[in-house]
C-alpha cells in the first residue's frame, strides 16, 4: 500500500493540466490614473509586467507578484511616454520600448532603468530575450526607404546592432505586438501599407534567424483612410501560422508564410478589426481578440480557422479592447486592456472556473487540507482548506492511476479559510485523490464516489 501511494504521489508531481473547464474573469484595474495597457510579459503564474500608456505626467509601467491582486508601479528614471514592445525575463531583468524608439533596461525590477537604445523617428513594436544576453528588437522604419529597425544584441542590450538585411520600407511602418517566432531562427512580422483605402500589406518572414534573409510577402487585406494594418500574427510552428487585420481579413499560411489563403471568419461577424492574436504552440490553438465595434470579442481555434469556438468575456473586457494576451499553457493565460475609447487598463485570467467560496476572514493559524464531507458522497462532496497568508493555491482531482480529472481552483486568495463544492457526476464509481498545493503547503487526501 506505501509504495502504490508513493507512486500515486509521484504521478500527482508529472501529470499536467486537464482540459478542465476554463473561462475568462476579470481580476483588476490598474492603479489611479488606470491608464490603458499596451503590452504584457507573464514571468509565471504569478509574476507580470504590463507596459502602459503614459498618464498623469509619468510613465507607467506596472508589476505584481499575486497575479494582479495587487500593482506596483515601476517606472523609476522612464521618461514620460508610453511604452510598449515589453518584456520581462524574470521578476528583475525588464526591458521596455518606448513611443519615440527608445529601449530601456532595469536589473533591479523598476527601481532604476537605464536607457539602451535611441532611435529618432523609430517607434518600438517588441523586444524578445531568448536569454539575459540575446535577444532581438523590432522596430518601425525612420521613413520611406530606410531600414525596418531589426536588431539584436548578445549582451543584454549594451549594444543593439542593426541587421544587415533589414527590410528597406517602402509606405509602411510596423505594428505593436505584431510578431511571433517558433525559436530563435523563425520569425513573422506584419506591417502597416500607410497608402489611404490599400487593398495589400505585407508579412515579412525569415527562417535563419534575424541575421538570415528577411522575405516580404505581400498579402491582400482591407484598408482604410489610414492604410492596411496587419496587426495580428500567431504561428502554432514552423509551417502553420494566421494573419490578421483592422479590416477584418483573417488569412492562414501551411507553408511558413511562404503564401496565405483567406480564412472565413467566425459566423455572425461582419465589419470588425482583429486586434491580436496568440498562440499556444505546444497545444496548436490560436486565440484571436477581435473589436467588433460592439465591443471585444475572443475566439480561438485548433485547425487554423475552418472551425472556431467563442470564448465568453467579462463585461470589463466587451466594453474595452483586448490589446495584448500571453499564455504559460493551454489552461492558463493573461491578457491585458487598452482602448482609447474605454481608457481603463486592467487585466483578465484565462482558466479553471472557480466554485470557490470563502467561510472565514479570520486569519487561521496554519495551513491545513480537511476531509472532504460527506465521504463516501453521490455525486457531490465539499473540500474545506485553510492558508494563513495571501498565496496562488491550485486544488485538483486525481483518479486512482494519477490521472488528473479536474482542477477546482487555480487562483490567488487571501488568508482565510475556504470551501469548494466538487460535483463528480461525470465521473464512475471509484476512489478519488485531491491535491492542495500553495507556495509554502502541500496535501493530499482520498475519498470515495460510490454510485
Amino acid at each position: 500500500m506505501k509504495k502504490l501511494l508513493t507512486l500515486i504521489i509521484l504521478l500527482f508531481l508529472v501529470v499536467g493540466f486537464s482540459n478542465a473547464q476554463n473561462t475568462w474573469t476579470f481580476i483588476s484595474n490598474f492603479p489611479a490614473p488606470n491608464p490603458t495597457a499596451t503590452t504584457i510579459s507573464v514571468v509565471n503564474q504569478n509574476q507580470i509586467w504590463v507596459a502602459c500608456a503614459a498618464s498623469g505626467g509619468a510613465a507607467r509601467i506596472y508589476k505584481t507578484f499575486d497575479a494582479g491582486q495587487t500593482w506596483i508601479l515601476a517606472n523609476g528614471g522612464l521618461p514620460a511616454q508610453d511604452l510598449y514592445g515589453l518584456y520581462a525575463y524574470d521578476s528583475l531583468n525588464v526591458w521596455v520600448g518606448t513611443v519615440q524608439g527608445s529601449v530601456y533596461y532595469t536589473s533591479n525590477g523598476g527601481n532604476n532603468w537605464t536607457l539602451q537604445l535611441s532611435i529618432p523617428g523609430s517607434f518600438c513594436n517588441g523586444i524578445k530575450m531568448f536569454s539575459l544576453n540575446y535577444g532581438v528588437y523590432y522596430g518601425d522604419p525612420t521613413g520611406s526607404g530606410q531600414p525596418y529597425q531589426f536588431r539584436t544584441t548578445s549582451n543584454g542590450g549594451l549594444n543593439w546592432v542593426l541587421v544587415t538585411g533589414a527590410p528597406i520600407a517602402g509606405s509602411e511602418w510596423g505594428v505593436i505586438n505584431a510578431w511571433d517566432w517558433t525559436d530563435s531562427n523563425h520569425f513573422w512580422i506584419g506591417s502597416v501599407n500607410t497608402v489611404p483605402n490599400s487593398t495589400t500589406s505585407k508579412i515579412y518572414k525569415t527562417a535563419n534567424g534575424y541575421w538570415g534573409t528577411w522575405t516580404g510577402v505581400t498579402v491582400n487585406g482591407t484598408g482604410g483612410s489610414q492604410g492596411c494594418y496587419f496587426q495580428a500574427v500567431a504561428f502554432i510552428d514552423n509551417n502553420n501560422g494566421l494573419v490578421g487585420s483592422s479590416g477584418g481579413n483573417i488569412l492562414k499560411t501551411t507553408n511558413g508564410g511562404v503564401s496565405y489563403t483567406a480564412v472565413t471568419p467566425p459566423p455572425g461577424l461582419t465589419s470588425f478589426a482583429v486586434m491580436n492574436m496568440h498562440a499556444v504552440k505546444a497545444a496548436g490553438i490560436i486565440r484571436m481578440a477581435i473589436d467588433s465595434g460592439g465591443g471585444s470579442v475572443m475566439y480561438r481555434t485548433t485547425n487554423l480557422g475552418t472551425s472556431w469556438i467563442r470564448e465568453q468575456l467579462p463585461l470589463q473586457a466587451v466594453i474595452n479592447i483586448v490589446a495584448d494576451m500571453e499564455f504559460l499553457n493551454e489552461n492558463l493565460g493573461y491578457a491585458v486592456l487598452g482602448s482609447t475609447n474605454t481608457p481603463v487598463g486592467g487585466l483578465i485570467k484565462y482558466g479553471p472556473a472557480s466554485g470557490v467560496n470563502p467561510i472565514s476572514g479570520n486569519v487561521p493559524e496554519g495551513f491545513s487540507l480537511e476531509q472532504n464531507y460527506p465521504n463516501p458522497f453521490n455525486p457531490g462532496t465539499t473540500i474545506k482548506f485553510s492558508i494563513p497568508k495571501s498565496q496562488f493555491v491550485t486544488l485538483k482531482v486525481y483518479n486512482s492511476l494519477g490521472k488528473e480529472v479536474q482542477t477546482l481552483i487555480q487562483e490567488h486568495l487571501a488568508a482565510g479559510t475556504y470551501e469548494v463544492f466538487y460535483d463528480a457526476q461525470e465521473l464512475p464509481s471509484g476512489i478519488y485523490f485531491y491535491k492542495i498545493i500553495t507556495d509554502s503547503f502541500t496535501d493530499v487526501k482520498k475519498m470515495t464516489l460510490i454510485k
